[in-house]
């Protein structure tokens, strides 16, 4: 199959969707600086620019079903992602979180449930409610510093939907880490709120970019958390330890 020819599954959920199905109601963008790193992650991504979208309210979107019976469709789909032409890298970084739960996971809601699970919250009544008035708080400050903002990004999805749509929102989140190489876990003032908590950046972290997929044969397999470095990871960096793990000036990149 050609790169630019749709696959069957990908033919037909465009038009159950009301999108063009053909190939020249979309153009692919070069490779250019719009790409997050994540890309890494996707080794046959296809960017589509499609303005059919232009006029409506998704910067961008992958096609996903939710049905147990799609999940092998789901898996082995063309790594397409349909843009509107003007998205930009924060946008396309929304969308490779999706790409990435679709391919690792077979859902592309699988890092909400997981890192409900992983938190101890699987009915969403504890740690996840607390999470999203975090999140809530934290808007104007996710704006203003990191100019985080679309309809996820909301009081008002927030209180309605933020539980079920939990995975839009990492979206978003993790999105904008992989276009601006931060760590948002470590800004001292999400510390205060969305992230205040250890046991939620690390499933956080667990559940978002790279560490949805595996790079290399020696990475830990998808979807495992990983503790923070303790003061004993410090006392050995000072004490000379090779393997002293956290590097106190190392910067606020998020680490695979």
């Amino acid at each position: 199959m050609a790169k630019d020819q749709y696959d069957d599954t990908t033919r037909s959920w465009l038009k159950e969707s009301g999108l063009p199905s053909y190939e020249g109601a979309t153009s692919i963008r070069k490779p250019s600086g719009f790409m997050p790193y994540t890309e890494a992650g996707i080794p046959s991504l296809i960017v589509r620019d499609m303005p059919y979208l232009t006029d409506s309210n998704a910067r961008g979107l992958i096609l996903s079903s939710n049905r147990i019976k799609d999940e092998n469709k789901n898996r082995g789909m063309q790594q397409n992602m349909f843009m509107q032409p003007s998205a930009g890298k924060q946008a396309v970084g929304h969308e490779m979180e999706h790409l990435l739960a679709r391919q690792n996971a077979g859902f592309t809601t699988e890092p909400r449930d997981r890192f409900a699970t992983m938190v101890g919250d699987p009915k969403f009544t504890t740690v996840v409610p607390e999470f999203l008035n975090g999140l809530k708080a934290s808007l104007p400050h996710l704006k203003e510093k990191y100019g985080i903002e679309d309809g996820y990004m909301t009081p008002d999805f927030i209180d309605k939907k933020g539980s079920v749509g939990l995975y839009e929102i990492f979206a978003t989140l993790a999105g904008a880490e992989s276009a601006l190489n931060v760590d948002l876990t470590k800004d001292p003032e999400l510390r205060k709120t969305m992230f205040k908590d250890q046991n939620v950046r690390e499933a956080y972290n667990a559940v978002t970019g790279l560490r949805q997929t595996r790079l290399d044969s020696k990475d830990l397999p998808p979807y495992t958390p990983i503790p923070e470095p303790g003061m004993m990871d410090k006392v050995k960096k000072y004490l000379g330890f090779a393997n002293g793990g956290y590097i106190e000036n190392a910067g606020n990149n998020k680490l695979i």
